[in-house]
């Protein structure tokens, strides 16, 4: 654009309340003095009108009346983009945030959670007898199921159940004990 023609359009956008234009696009896309970027959207919609100026393809003064509604919906369509780009903005914002808070714990955080768990099975195996010792260590040790643990000591599922139910306890107690 030309220095010339963009202070035309400066000029014209000053007379006869051509500035009207750029308000009621804003109006009629619901963007109000109150929020925080409104003085923004108004001047890119200075800009709008001003580039719909320089682009009209016939002279403005010969028909002042079609060139508003052309400037009109240059400024509506460029702050109607300016509105989805920034919706786009946050929606990727807030994207990233709650994918921050889905991250998994630190490295310290774990480390911690070994070393407190591993210190809790041992006081734990350290207060089971050898039937929940066993118990503790096909289960916790060797991930084996209910009926693999009961096939390799020989006894009923239901033995084991009880089993895990005891060792469930004393492990609760134990958990209990250390939180205090």
């Amino acid at each position: 654009m030309e220095k010339q023609t963009i202070q035309a359009g400066f000029n014209f956008l000053l007379q006869d309340d051509n500035e009207k234009i750029i308000f009621g696009a804003a109006k009629r896309l619901h963007i109000s003095p109150v929020q925080t970027n409104y003085d923004d959207f108004i001047q890119e919609g200075y800009l709008a009108f001003v580039q719909a100026y320089a682009r009209y393809p016939s002279l403005v003064a010969d028909d002042p009346q079609k060139f508003r509604v052309f400037a009109y919906q240059a400024v509506y369509w460029r702050l109607l983009d300016l509105i989805r780009q920034t919706s786009r903005v946050a929606e990727k914002i807030q994207f990233d945030q709650e994918t921050l808070d889905a991250q998994p714990q630190s490295s310290g955080d774990l480390a911690f959670d070994a070393i407190y768990t591993d210190q809790l099975f041992q006081e734990l195996y350290q207060c089971c007898t050898l039937a929940e010792q066993n118990f503790l260590k096909d289960c916790y040790v060797l991930h084996l199921k209910n009926n693999e643990i009961a096939a390799k000591h020989h006894v009923s599922r239901q033995c084991v159940s009880n089993l895990r139910r005891s060792v469930g306890n004393k492990a609760l107690a134990q958990i209990s004990k250390n939180n205090h």
